[in-house]
């Protein structure tokens, strides 16, 4: 099953990865990358950046790859089913 996955919440650049590949899922309010607050919690999780498929705002230019990312996932990118696994995934 695959998950749309973005760097930070309202980034216009959208993956996907598969649900099994995103470990660590939890709610939270600081996204990846650049570290930036979100206007409110959401579910975020660690990816290894050679799973994602498409675009995300990541590069390997600061070092050799691949690394373990923070992502974001977002509701409204996903379909009820993805959503509700994905639900079941985060850790409370």
């Amino acid at each position: 099953m695959k998950v749309k996955i973005r760097r930070q919440w309202n980034d216009w650049r959208v993956a996907s990865v598969d649900i099994g590949k995103i470990t660590s899922l939890h709610w939270d309010v600081i996204s990846g990358g650049i570290g930036g607050k979100a206007i409110r919690p959401f579910i975020m999780g660690y990816v290894w950046c050679d799973d994602v498929e498409g675009e995300l705002a990541h590069s390997c230019m600061h070092g050799s790859g691949p690394h373990h990312i923070k992502v974001t996932v977002v509701k409204k990118d996903n379909d009820r089913v993805v959503w509700d696994a994905v639900l079941k995934a985060t850790l409370i």
